[in-house]
């Protein structure tokens, strides 16, 4: 099999996993990761290694890539190859490495791991107890709670290969560029792409969406990664393939699971009506990195052809100029003003806390009153209604919760998992001193609460978003941090209206906000 066929094999799946692989394509596609370093690690101070994530993952590839360390350890590559009557043999070979001090290592997917965990918890409980407190410490908040001791687990469903300080895909284009280039000659197209994804802004501009897609709290697995950018760069070689052509277009276009997820952050949806103007009549001609559009729509909708044809060639011209001109980079300030805010959040989460922290109190306040503008104190809210279909239209508030008692973290690998490739697919609100009252908050949740602080009518967001929070509250009210307001105010609100009144009571008098006493 020459490079072309190999690298084709490899965006329809049949050429994506390890064991179908010469040790030439082994080392061809072998980039090295956060991860082989820690397997090496373990083996090395002699643990029980348990290698687990899903299908595509990687697991199988990372253990051939580490032969020549594995080469005396005893190594299962696939536990879901394992029959059922046999794993009772499986756990006794892991059992004996445990209690000799000798190292293993184990790849498993999700399912075939619990069996074996329900395996050790009837037969050798303190393994099982062990493996037990480290599944559930993968992630922790500040300091690890268990001791490693024998056992080590590396779950790459927590791995996350398009990290913006460790992405791979620089490096999957650098091994994939050089293979095609004796294929160029024959193919313009071909030609453009392996070039194209050569170049620095080019090259650029596709990290900036591998960005977006890495901090929308997705998982993409190795092979979804592998099979998006050998489509991108040869789809055009495949004549079974319809619209398959220049990269830009065919990474927005293709099938699997990353492509299709990837087409919400098509440059085409990024509208800018002078530029697209100008884009549709052909006046953009300087800036371009490789070459300038030969056609334009205009000239297609003045002749004879079609508006669906005209409209076909506008998409692809712009993707075009999104990667491949100089002045395109103004695009990515187009990108949805909540997603960019999420991603600084994510990004910035410990260097501004407090600025994060507030905002999200301000939205969550909004969430119950539209006119609220308090970010320092969460406040608890009470209505009378017992219909969950429909919005109370009044609502009391006696008691808060003050910002200074609640902190902002996030979940980050055990510390000796910190060379995995990682980013947060959450943040976690939560009491400073009764860390079980927390919430728990996703991207979704996370893009919603910032488009509240950005201006978006609360009321036009899923109903959820307000049970979750009325759930966080009362958990929070539970844990007794919650505090009255100053001069026993009362605040009775109108949410439909998005109105409230103050009233104080004092020396047996109430006070309304007009200071008129009753």
């Amino acid at each position: 099999m020459d490079n072309l066929q190999f690298v084709q094999r490899l965006f329809n799946g049949k050429n994506c996993y390890s064991d179908s692989m010469t040790e030439e394509q082994l080392s061809l596609l072998h980039i090295e990761s956060g991860v082989e370093a820690i397997i090496r690690k373990m083996v090395s101070e002699g643990r029980i290694v348990f290698l687990t994530g899903n299908p595509g993952d990687g697991k199988t590839f990372i253990i051939k890539a580490l032969r020549e360390v594995l080469s005396d350890v005893y190594v299962e590559t696939d536990l879901n190859s394992i029959a059922d009557n046999e794993l009772d043999m499986v756990m006794e070979r892991i059992y004996d490495c445990y209690k000799n001090k000798r190292p293993c290592v184990i790849a498993a997917n999700e399912f075939p791991f619990h069996k074996l965990m329900l395996l050790f918890k009837k037969n050798y409980p303190a393994l099982y107890e062990e493996l037990k407190g480290l599944k559930k410490n993968i992630l922790v908040f500040g300091y690890p709670t268990v001791e490693l001791k024998r056992i080590c687990i590396v779950d790459l469903n927590e791995r996350n290969l398009l990290d913006k300080d460790r992405c791979i895909v620089k490096k999957v284009l650098d091994c994939f560029t050089p293979l095609l280039e004796p294929y160029c000659g024959s193919n313009a197209i071909l030609a453009h792409n392996v070039n194209a994804l050569k170049n620095v802004l080019v090259q650029q501009q596709l990290l900036h969406v591998f960005t977006l897609i890495s901090l929308s709290g997705q998982h993409f697995v190795i092979r979804d990664i592998l099979g998006a950018l050998a489509y991108s760069l040869i789809s055009c070689t495949d004549q079974d393939i319809d619209d398959a052509g220049y990269y830009y277009d065919a990474f927005f276009t293709g099938e699997n699971e990353l492509m299709r997820f990837a087409r919400q952050f098509d440059p085409v949806l990024l509208t800018s009506p002078e530029l697209d103007e100008r884009l549709w009549n052909g006046e953009i001609l300087d800036g371009w990195q490789l070459d300038c559009p030969s056609s334009w729509p205009a000239n297609i909708t003045s002749g004879a052809g079609s508006v669906e044809d005209a409209l076909a060639l506008f998409r692809s011209i712009k993707r075009k100029f999104y990667f491949e001109n100089i002045y395109a980079s103004a695009l990515n300030e187009l990108q949805p003003r909540d997603l960019q805010e999420c991603i600084r959040i994510l990004q910035t989460i410990q260097q501004d806390a407090l600025r994060n922290k507030r905002m999200l109190i301000f939205s969550m306040n909004k969430l119950f009153l539209s006119t609220d503008e308090e970010r320092d104190k969460l406040r608890v809210w009470t209505s009378h209604s017992y219909d969950l279909s429909r919005t109370p239209g009044a609502a009391v508030s006696t008691r808060y919760i003050d910002s200074d008692d609640l902190e902002l973290v996030y979940p980050a690998p055990v510390s000796w998992l910190s060379e995995m490739e990682y980013s947060p697919a959450y943040i976690v609100l939560r009491s400073k001193n009764h860390q079980e009252a927390s919430l728990d908050i996703d991207i979704d949740m996370l893009r919603g609460l910032i488009m509240i602080n950005n201006g978006y009518p609360a009321a036009l967001l899923s109903s959820q978003y307000e049970q979750v929070i009325s759930q966080f509250v009362r958990a929070l009210c539970s844990v007794h941090i919650d505090r009255s307001y100053q001069d026993g105010t009362i605040m009775i609100s109108d949410r439909r209206e998005g109105t409230v009144k103050k009233i104080r009571i004092e020396a047996d008098k109430y006070y309304l906000g007009s200071e008129v006493s009753y």
